[in-house]
Order: structure tokens, then C-alpha cells, then sequence
């Protein structure tokens, strides 16, 4: 199994989207890099470098799905980056779990890229005042999607951040309202000048966060 490291901007973009919408679901792909330790392509290491957020209003699997689903591609090809994975969180504070059109989009993504993952958002962790990691990955396994309940904290598992600091770092983000700059596909639809695919206003904050922390 390759081993994957989530990035303080990846980690960041997803919780601001959720912080944003808490009320309703809000979902993402993943984008990742792909590095090999040698000719042989052992030792896979998966960096989710980024993430593009997609929708709060429409997270079932509708024809606007696959409109972003393609821009996110075309977006990933040109900046050589892999669509690896998905990210969800879910509408009540109390369901932490991958929802079944969640698990659909997943496999959607995991058709084209192997060693794809779900990520999805803990919302009882998200308290500013108590940064700690509210993510937690899902793995296919056994022709279902598996959640790692040992991830980050398991010497042995797979996950690790980027950066220690990313949960203090995104808390200081969610003070600072940093959530308000952060779009989405639906929010695109709406106001096509929005920049959901780089939502490059974000990463600067992360950077000034990252200074900081």
C-alpha cells in the first residue's frame, strides 16, 4: 500500500469548505503527486497536494457532477497533478461516515487512478479552540470503502501530515473567517468570476498562516 501525506494546503481547503457550509454536505476531489523511490515503483509515496472543492448545494450525483468532475481533470492534466481521491463532509455534526453517493464518487475516481482515497471530515473535531486532526481516510478494501481509524496517529499507518501544525494553522485560519474567501463549483455557477479551481486567495493565507504557526 503507497503511503500518503496530506499537505498543509490540501488539509486547509477542505475544512475551510466545510466551515464554510455547516449546515449542509460539502464534497471535493483530491489532487495528488506520485513519487517512486526506484525503477521498480515500490515504495509509493501519494502527496494530495490540493484539492478542489465542488459542491454544498448539490452532493448527490447529478449531469453537473460530471461537468465538474471534467473541469477538475482538465484543471489536474495541466498542472500535471493526478485526481486522486474525494473528500466529504457530511451535513449533521454527528455522521462521520463516507455516505454511499460519497463511496459511488470514489470508486468514479478510484476507475482511474488505483490507489485513489476518500477523505471525510469529523465534525465534532472542527472546535478552534482544540486543534486537532479532523480528517479521517478511507481506504477500498475487500470491494468496500474502509475507514483508517489509526491514521495519523499509528506509526504504522500510511497517513501523515505534511506539517504537525496544520491543525493549529487551520485553527487560526477558521478565527480569522479565512473561510468566507474559499469557493466552490456551485458557487462558480453562480458568479462565474469566482476562483474555485486554485482558489489562490487561500493558498496565500495558508502561507501566512504556515509563517506564523
Amino acid at each position: 500500500m503507497p503511503n500518503y501525506v496530506i499537505t498543509t494546503k490540501a488539509y486547509l481547503k477542505i475544512i475551510l469548505h466545510a466551515c464554510k457550509h455547516p449546515f449542509t454536505s460539502v464534497n471535493g476531489i483530491l489532487l495528488a503527486e506520485e513519487e517512486a523511490s526506484d525503477d521498480n515503483n515500490s515504495d509509493v509515496k501519494i502527496i494530495i497536494v490540493d484539492v478542489v472543492p465542488l459542491f454544498h448545494h448539490w452532493v448527490t450525483l447529478t449531469p453537473m457532477l460530471e461537468v465538474g468532475l471534467q473541469q477538475v481533470s482538465i484543471y489536474a492534466n495541466r498542472n500535471k497533478l493526478k485526481m486522486a481521491g474525494y473528500y466529504h463532509a457530511n451535513e449533521r455534526a454527528d455522521e462521520n461516515k463516507l455516505p454511499p453517493f460519497g463511496q459511488k464518487i470514489a470508486s468514479k475516481i478510484q476507475d482511474n487512478f488505483h490507489n485513489s482515497i476518500a477523505l471525510v471530515v469529523q465534525n465534532t473535531k472542527l472546535s478552534p479552540e482544540n486543534p486537532e486532526i479532523a480528517i479521517v481516510p478511507y481506504i477500498f478494501k475487500d470491494n468496500q470503502w474502509r475507514p483508517d481509524n489509526k491514521a495519523f496517529s499509528d506509526p504504522q499507518s500510511p497517513f501523515t501530515l505534511e506539517n504537525q501544525n496544520i491543525p493549529s494553522i487551520t485553527s487560526q485560519s477558521i478565527f480569522k473567517r479565512d473561510f468566507e474567501v474559499i469557493y466552490d463549483f456551485d458557487e462558480h455557477l453562480e458568479n462565474v468570476e469566482l476562483d474555485w479551481l486554485a482558489n489562490v486567495k487561500v493558498i496565500e493565507l495558508a502561507l501566512e498562516n504556515k509563517k506564523r504557526a
